[in-house]
């Protein structure tokens, strides 16, 4: 077996958490500062505070990672590259992101400074990972849903680094893509706010109390030679909001038995009871699985119960914080002291193969009491919070030598300082270039200019998920431009007689693009050949990237599950497509930031039931059983929560994820005078639960409200995030 190198990657809240994953054996740290990290209630780290950090891991030959990992406003841009400077020039390691215009921004302006996708950026194949790498990604976090078969997938086609969870806390929505937290309260997953609403009770259609959306914890000691053999780079532990505790605790027995292993991979791989017991003792939730790793979902991954931390014991407790946390490691060094008199007073310190020599003040002869070996040894020891313990001193003196204490002190520090400057100049490599593939120049990858023609504004267009819903908007002739989810025509294709000479479509690929779909790609394909297809819609950079692949020449549109919440991004993304639709959680004023003057055209969601969550889990075959390929009418399950709002969870069984849409649908009527004075390209309609009489409903109402004043049809809905937006 060929020698292999795991990176263990520890988290920090705070400056304490970072000592102890320090202490504890992790050869990287992630950390977020007071700006731009998705963990805004975490301790966090000021800049001082990460250069010190930084400082102390690159002592220890450590690495450290910020975590830029939130969608950024337009506002709050201009500040991201003064943020970044200072963080680089101390020898940041690596910056870890999800919204692309930040990606590109890096990019450009650092660029020998190591860029991750974050997991956030929902990266679920090969296509994703292609797509990132040709945009200067060195390193990518996939989908915590993703397989080990997907993941050495995504290794050997990419050869990119690849980063996963190992450990900790798990969301059930795919990360990055979830707005439960964001719609009902407004406190977005995008921006490190989560407020958990999959960890409360609901009650399922049976009338059961149950925890359906809240998984166990992951834990995954006893796969480690799995992972290891897989290609895995970098072992990641969740818990940035964790204590030091915690993060010493499951660091130390994640290092112990990836070391075990890597020592000997012939030796039979055992965990001891003892350190099973204890790592389940560390502030696990209920009880633990081991992801996704080895199946695609299942009911034992669930905590249908309450889920609630378990408490560690003191015992526990006090024993790790005798070990790691009440004294920090330290480097071992050697020292030679020269304290004659009448000659300079000289100190050289010793680590391994680096030395650092200083000569200081010339030294006096006694004229009272001569300097012991004892006096000069206990102020050359004194090492206090330096990265270093004298563990040998000889010295060389005469006996009749005299020096101000403060001149040792002096030597002393001086020396510590030399020593560290040479040690880090010999342990820190240089940067790893992150440069972008070819075809990158101008932040385009995309080798085919489409005509736009005249760009027309406020074009009323509906998006269909079933064939019912395509019916009805193909009976109305204000609505020319149409979205049709491509599913349809896996189900029957038939379906495509219903597509009209006079209308333009548009095929709407999945939410979720996974290996177990790429069957599908050939029909997709096929379907794109046809004439009645105008173009397609993208709703990752998967597809993006697929679609790249086959040549395709037509129009490409985004979803707003693709985010371009700033100028930035919003200027990437129009080189890469014709149409880009603007994101759910921004607010008119956010909103009125977006720039107009780019080089595609804009679409803007006025309807629709918000997709709250994309899940790899079932919540039907959590709390019933699977029901396969069945047809679209039946793939709906409902969630009651605790105040009798019920959700609609619909299972999309060809691609296998679940889809929880908001209780009441987002419509903007009451906001549309000041839409339509905006004059967004496209309108859009977007259907998706509705049946045939709700569809035909508000599609008549919307087009009669685009001239007149008729009342909506809906006695409850919500204007999602226009007027109030998200932290």
């Amino acid at each position: 077996m060929r020698e292999q190198r795991v990176e263990l990657l520890a988290p920090a809240g705070n400056f304490a958490c970072f000592r102890a994953a320090i202490n504890a054996g992790a050869d990287a740290v992630y950390l977020g500062g007071e700006q731009y990290g998705a963990r805004a209630y975490a301790g966090n780290f000021t800049s001082e505070e990460i250069a010190e950090a930084l400082h102390i891991a690159h002592m220890f030959d450590r690495k450290i990672y910020l975590t830029v990992n939130t969608l950024v406003k337009e506002s709050e841009f201009e500040n991201l590259i003064p943020y970044i400077t200072p963080l680089y020039e101390a020898g940041l390691d690596g910056v870890i992101i999800q919204d692309i215009g930040v990606l590109e921004c890096l990019r450009q302006t650092f660029s020998d400074l190591e860029l991750h996708a974050s997991t956030q950026m929902a990266i679920t194949g090969v296509y994703g990972a292609a797509y990132l790498k040709k945009l200067g990604v060195c390193r990518v976090v996939p989908a915590r849903e993703l397989s080990l078969d997907e993941i050495i997938d995504i290794k050997k086609k990419t050869d990119l680094e690849i980063e996963c969870f190992i450990h900790g806390a798990m969301c059930y929505a795919y990360s990055g893509q979830c707005l439960f937290s964001s719609i009902l309260g407004g406190r977005s997953g995008n921006r490190g706010r989560c407020a958990g609403p999959c960890r409360l009770p609901y009650t399922d259609t049976r009338n059961r109390v149950q925890y359906p959306l809240s998984l166990k914890d992951m834990y995954t000691l006893p796969m480690i030679p799995k992972l290891i053999q897989a290609g895995i780079d970098s072992f990641k532990i969740e818990g940035r909001m964790k204590s030091p505790e915690y993060v010493a605790g499951v660091t130390a027995m994640y290092r112990k038995y990836i070391d075990l292993y890597l020592t000997n991979p012939e030796k039979p791989y055992k965990i001891a009871p003892k350190d099973e017991q204890l790592i389940r003792q560390l502030y696990i939730r209920s009880d633990t699985c081991d992801g996704y790793y080895q199946r695609h979902n299942d009911k034992s991954m669930v905590t249908l119960t309450e889920p609630g931390y378990s408490g560690s014991s003191p015992e526990i407790i006090k024993d790790i914080q005798k070990n790691y946390i009440s004294q920090d490691i330290l480097l071992p060094i050697t020292g030679t002291a020269k304290v004659r008199a009448g000659e300079p007073l000289e100190l050289t310190f010793v680590y391994d193969s680096v030395s650092a020599a200083v000569k200081g003040d010339l030294v006096n002869h006694a004229l009272n009491r001569p300097l012991s070996r004892e006096d000069i040894s206990q102020k050359l020891c004194k090492l206090g919070d330096t990265c270093f313990a004298l563990t040998d001193l000889t010295i060389d003196t005469d006996g009749a030598s005299f020096i101000p204490v403060k001149a040792l002190n002096e030597l002393r520090r001086a020396t510590v300082s030399k020593l560290e400057q040479e040690i880090l100049d010999n342990k820190v490599s240089k940067r790893k270039i992150c440069t972008a593939e070819s075809g990158t120049e101008g932040g385009s990858i995309r080798h085919v200019e489409f005509d736009h023609g005249e760009k027309k504004g406020n074009e009323l267009c509906v998006l269909a998920t079933t064939h019912e819903q395509l019916l009805i908007a193909n009976k109305y002739s204000d609505i020319r431009k149409i979205y049709v989810d491509a599913d349809i025509f896996l189900q029957d294709m038939e379906v495509q007689q219903s597509l009209l000479p006079e209308k333009e479509y548009f095929l709407v690929l999945p939410y979720i693009l996974r290996k177990r779909s790429y069957k599908y790609l050939s029909s997709y394909e096929k379907l794109l050949g046809n004439s009645r297809f105008a173009g397609v819609m993208v709703r990752n950079f998967d597809e993006l990237q697929w679609l790249y692949e086959t040549g395709y020449t037509r129009e490409i549109c985004s979803d707003h599950t693709i985010y371009a919440w700033n100028n930035t991004s919003l200027d990437f993304l129009s080189g890469q497509l014709d149409c880009v639709t603007f994101p759910l959680e921004l607010n008119k004023k956010e909103l009125n930031m977006l720039s107009a003057d780019i080089d595609c055209r804009v679409s803007f969601v006025l309807y629709g039931y918000i997709p709250m969550m994309y899940a790899a889990n079932c919540v039907r075959k959590t709390l019933e059983h699977c029901i396969k390929d069945t047809i679209s009418a039946n793939n709906r399950y409902h969630l009651t929560d605790r105040y009798q709002n019920v959700f609609t969870v619909a299972q999309n069984c060809k691609h296998c994820y679940n889809i929880l849409y908001n209780t009441v649908p987002l419509s903007l009527h009451g906001q549309l005078e000041g839409i339509l004075k905006k004059n967004y390209n496209q309108l859009r309609l977007d259907f998706s639960i509705e049946d045939e009489a709700q569809t035909n409903t508000v599609i008549e109402y919307y087009i009669s409200r685009m001239t007149g004043n008729k009342e909506f049809p809906c006695k409850e809905f919500t204007n999602g995030h226009y007027k109030r937006g998200v932290e």
